[in-house]
């Protein structure tokens, strides 16, 4: 007999969902899995059979001031969420870009990938309970006055002068990537379950270079979606060059366009609206 489909589920905050979300949740019930969405608000565009929760289950509210325009905080708070969740449930976390092209079943409890770069994106993520990786991240991301370990020496030092000036801080005032890929690389190395990865082309076979692929006409999803191949990940700057260059929608005929069809996705139904975060900075005079 067949073990059940491991169980999706993703969090979402500050607005509805567009085309590009509904796409990405879709593809994974139409593969059978599970999806459960937790959210702190209201939200339209979720597709039907989606399990809808309150993200109270996991973690609400937030441990610090979360801004729908904010992307960074916004960003920062789903990697604590994400973790809280691993913690707390036998998910798969995914985030809304992250494109199912076949069913995610994976013997390991652990499913996370590498990416081309030889970084460990977090798009895709499941550690075990028991995972030395996720109690040293959860420690981190809730530490009072954080720094990264693997900053130098020098940071160390200012941020120990600091801490004797009275001086306090959060886990969102870091760096980008801090609460996320950066840590999950030094962690990885340090507990050695980095030998869990798999090969980049599982969850991300399309490298920086190569995104252009999403939006050719002449691109077929064959050429995208190789044997390896269980994810597609379209990464949220993708969705910011749709919004402000593309009216918010897939161009007619490209990989996106043509997963649109293959999933009943109408995208014109919900397109990608340019959110604050998204739209150009205002030069000052």
């Amino acid at each position: 007999m067949t073990s059940p489909l491991p169980t999706i589920a993703s969090f979402w905050f500050g607005s509805d969902l567009s085309w590009m979300e509904a796409l990405c949740i879709q593809s994974y019930l139409d593969h059978g899995h599970n999806f459960v969405l937790y959210v702190p608000h209201a939200v339209k565009g979720i597709p039907n059979g989606v399990e809808v929760r309150p993200a109270t289950e996991i973690l609400w509210p937030a441990p610090y001031d979360v801004r729908a325009d904010d992307r960074l905080g916004v960003a920062v708070f789903s990697d604590i969420f994400r973790l809280r969740l691993l913690q707390k449930t036998d998910s798969i976390w995914v985030d809304l870009d992250a494109y199912c092209v076949k069913p995610f079943d994976f013997s390991s409890p652990f499913v996370f990938g590498q990416a081309h770069s030889g970084h460990f994106p977090t798009g895709v993520l499941r550690l075990p309970a028991s995972s030395e990786t996720l109690q040293l991240m959860l420690d981190f991301v809730t530490s009072a006055n954080p720094t990264q370990p693997w900053r130098g020496a020098k940071l160390h030092r200012r941020n120990r002068r600091r801490v004797r000036l009275g001086e306090t801080w959060g886990i969102e005032s870091l760096p980008w990537g801090s609460s996320g890929p950066n840590a999950f690389a030094h962690f990885l190395r340090l507990t050695e379950e980095g030998k869990h990865a798999m090969a980049a082309d599982v969850f991300y076979p399309l490298a920086p270079q190569a995104l252009w692929k999403l939006h050719d006409p002449r691109v077929r999803a064959a050429d995208i979606e190789g044997d390896a191949v269980h994810s597609v990940h379209f990464y949220g700057h993708q969705k910011k060059q749709m919004a402000t260059k593309l009216r918010g929608l897939p161009i007619k005929g490209s990989y996106l366009d043509q997963l649109c069809a293959r999933h009943g996705i109408d995208p014109a139904a919900n397109p990608i609206v340019p959110l604050d975060w998204m739209k150009p900075a205002q030069s000052v005079s």
